[in-house]
């Protein structure tokens, strides 16, 4: 059933991003392809023996000249060039570029996911990598090691990286830095490769391909990630976005809190792992993400071909966000449904007379706070309920003479199923005038509009609205408008005179939802993501089966 199961209003997830193990890593072969720009670090001994970083220019001059990378493998140590880099203090150096190996076939994983953890296996590729050092070893011996990536091969560098943003080893960071790291950065593999570098995460990492006792190895398991994006300035420029402060997110849905998590697989029959990004919105609370298992699985088995992931989004996020929980700016119904909830006003008064006169008075004035609900289950997600108290009044002696009474309710209500979202709304105002001891009532304005949008994507991957269908129902009555002309022979009659006002009142607040309410909402993350479809879920979550954007 995969995403057709979503279910996050049980978890207090506002979005939920899931992309496949095999489609991040396509994605991020396909961003590193051409590499990243090359870095040269330097490093000779200081006083105490310890290596420090060096301008390489200036160890070249220091060396009489010599270029450490020209300077073969296993050179004996009595060669001149060796004694002109030892004699300059000469520690290591190293020239890479990261990226993806050419012409190799059968690239290990760049990410590897690890189930009911937030830790995932980072394997880190160099496009180019090439290695010197001064190895010193017992009696004073001195070997020449000078290595580089053989073309059709990778050498590896990986080890643990923690996604938890939950955890203390992250919360205690400076703000600043939690903030670039949590910016879901549109979900991009830019963003995601950011974190992976970030030394603020970096843990047990290895490097198999130098000598594993040398000053070299020490470095690459310890210093080369943080010192590579230091020497290359700063790290969201090189990969060519701009992380942001996460407050500064804009559009309708605000992703404004982000964690990361792989679920266990549901079954087995074999559907793929996925990373799955765990948002909160409009600055709600995050859940613990301790262990976030969701009891489905977002791919199936045979969908992995055709999709790189879902997104998918609370059915109690979206109720809100058409309700107005939404940034200031867009439309929502929390503006429109108060125009319809009407507080009455009537006023009855004796005239006098041979022929008893009475005059009727009445208003209605709009504004009013309905009662708003988001139920936990069923196709309805968002509904309005209003209804008026009875405005009511008489005249004569014990309202002998006349008496008037008048009230009105509003309801709305959203509900979703397949890819349909269908809004009614249905407005009532119901009058009960009498004369004497003749009488009439009835609804005066007794209107429903019922709004059918379908919902779907565009040719440019991204959702679309379409309105279906905009159907009046309209049963107002004018109640008793004979018995009322007895009342007086030279004026109207007074049912009418109240039904005609009502409709005009009525008239200037009750209109069908224009398309631009549902329209204007976006799925996060559409500058990396191609939305192939929409729907509501079984449980009516709004979900998409996602693919990666160009990322070259």
């Amino acid at each position: 059933m995969g995403a057709n199961q979503s279910n996050l209003s049980n978890t207090g997830y506002d979005y939920v991003v899931a992309v496949t193990q095999d489609s991040i890593n396509a994605s991020l072969e396909q961003y590193l392809y051409q590499g990243l720009p090359e870095v040269t670090l330097c490093y000779t001994y200081d006083a105490n023996n310890n290596p420090v970083a060096t301008d390489f220019a200036t160890l070249v001059a220091n060396a009489g000249n010599t270029n450490p990378f020209d300077v073969p493998d296993g050179t004996a140590s009595s060669d001149p060039r060796v004694q002109n880099l030892n004699n300059a203090a000469f520690a290591f150096a190293i020239k890479a570029r990261l990226g993806v190996p050419p012409k190799v076939k059968n690239l290990p994983p760049i990410l590897a996911l690890n189930p009911g953890q937030s830790n995932v296996t980072y394997t880190l590729m160099f496009a180019e990598f090439m290695a010197t050092e001064l190895v010193f070893g017992p009696r004073e011996s001195i070997t020449w090691v000078n290595q580089s990536q053989p073309s059709g091969t990778s050498w590896t560098f990986s080890g643990a990286v923690d996604l938890n943003f939950q955890d203390t080893s992250f919360t205690t960071l400076p703000s600043g830095v939690q903030a670039r790291l949590k910016d879901p950065g549109d979900f991009s593999v830019q963003q995601l490769y950011y974190d992976l570098n970030s030394s603020d995460l970096e843990q047990g990492f290895q490097f198999s391909n130098v000598p594993s006792n040398s000053a070299l190895n020490t470095f690459m398991t310890a210093d080369f990630i943080d010192t590579y994006w230091k020497h290359l300035g700063t790290g969201a420029e090189v990969l060519g976005y701009g992380a942001q402060q996460v407050a500064g997110n804009p559009g309708p849905l605000a992703v404004t809190d982000v964690n990361f998590f792989t679920p266990d697989a549901v079954g087995g029959n074999g559907a793929p792992l996925t990373l799955n990004y765990l948002c909160a919105a409009n600055g709600d609370p995050l859940p613990d993400t301790t262990h976030a298992g969701f009891g489905w699985n977002w791919v199936d088995a045979g969908e992995v071909s055709q999709y790189d992931g879902v997104a998918a989004l609370n059915r109690n996020t979206l109720a809100r966000y058409l309700d107005g929980v939404a940034p200031p700016g867009c439309d929502s119904l929390a503006s429109y449904v108060p125009q319809n909830c009407f507080t009455p006003w009537v006023k009855v008064t004796y005239e006098g007379g041979i022929e008893i006169e009475v005059d009727y008075s009445w208003n209605m004035t709009g504004g009013q706070a309905p009662t708003v609900t988001y139920p936990a289950t069923g196709s309805t997600i968002l509904s309005y309920s209003y209804q008026s108290p009875t405005a009511e009044d008489d005249a004569g002696l014990d309202g002998s003479a006349g008496e008037m009474k008048l009230s009105s309710s509003f309801n709305l209500d959203v509900s979703v199923e397949g890819n349909q979202l269908v809004i009614v709304q249905h407005l009532v105002v119901w009058t009960y005038t009498r004369y004497l001891a003749t009488s009439a009532s009835g609804n005066i304005v007794d209107k429903q509009i019922t709004d059918t949008y379908t919902i779907g994507v565009d040719d440019h991957g991204q959702l679309a609205v379409s309105l279906q269908s905009s159907v009046p129902v309209d049963h107002s009555e004018t109640p008793g408008a004979n018995g009322f002309l007895n009342f007086w022979a030279d004026v109207n009659s007074l049912a009418s005179d109240v039904k005609t006002w009502a409709q005009n009142f009525a008239a200037t607040s009750l209109h069908d939802i224009p398309v631009s309410l549902v329209q204007d909402f976006v799925f996060p993350g559409g500058g990396t993501f191609s939305f192939l479809d929409a729907k509501f879920s079984d449980n009516q979550d709004l979900v998409s089966h996602i693919t990666y954007a160009d990322v070259s």
